[in-house]
């Protein structure tokens, strides 16, 4: 194959020798590119796919409140469920900035539980604020929430507010717990 062809007689240029690959045919596009559609399909894309991005990065208040009363939940049920099993008694004590679970001891003593994938000591998130009664009265957060190996617990309810986002986590007397948005 040769990569150089002489230009026919009628043509005239500055050149006698054109290299096929420059010379305008039917399957040679000069100047080939993007089109503006394909442009702007793609800019879309990347729209889309940032503005998603942005979405899931800024939760509402409404999704923070509910998203910790229900891991709050979750672990309140795993710690009861764990004193039924070991039949020790497990302690869970609140404030407003989080909370922490602690393990009657041999000895009789409260300790922290530290190392501990589910029951380590929690910070709720920024602009969530924590309210904890037991049977309708304000409760001593020294004294906590007491969960003991027959199951049972004094009934009680945690408030988490975040923003104008009210959800509660109930402790009931049958032994269920719950979580629900708080509705005025």
């Amino acid at each position: 194959m040769r990569l150089w062809q002489t230009e026919p007689a009628t043509l005239r240029t500055a050149s006698r020798h054109v290299p096929i690959f420059l010379r305008p045919g039917p399957s040679i596009r000069l100047g080939t590119g993007f089109t503006l559609i394909e442009i702007m399909v793609v800019l879309l894309i990347v729209a889309i796919t940032i503005g998603m991005i942005g979405i899931n990065l800024h939760r509402g208040d409404n999704t923070r409140a509910r998203d910790e009363t229900d891991r709050i939940v979750i672990l309140l049920q795993a710690a009861r469920e764990e004193a039924i099993l070991q039949g020790q008694v497990f302690v869970v004590r609140f404030t407003q900035e989080g909370y922490r679970f602690l393990r009657l001891s041999n000895k009789g003593k409260l300790e922290k539980i530290e190392n501990d994938d589910v029951f380590s000591p929690r910070t709720l998130e920024d602009g969530v604020k924590l309210s904890f009664t037991l049977e309708g009265a304000e409760a001593d957060t020294e004294a906590g929430l007491i969960l003991d190996p027959s199951g049972s617990f004094t009934p009680f309810v945690l408030t988490l507010r975040a923003g104008e986002a009210t959800w509660q986590a109930l402790g009931l007397a049958n032994g269920k717990i719950q979580s629900k948005p708080l509705e005025l």
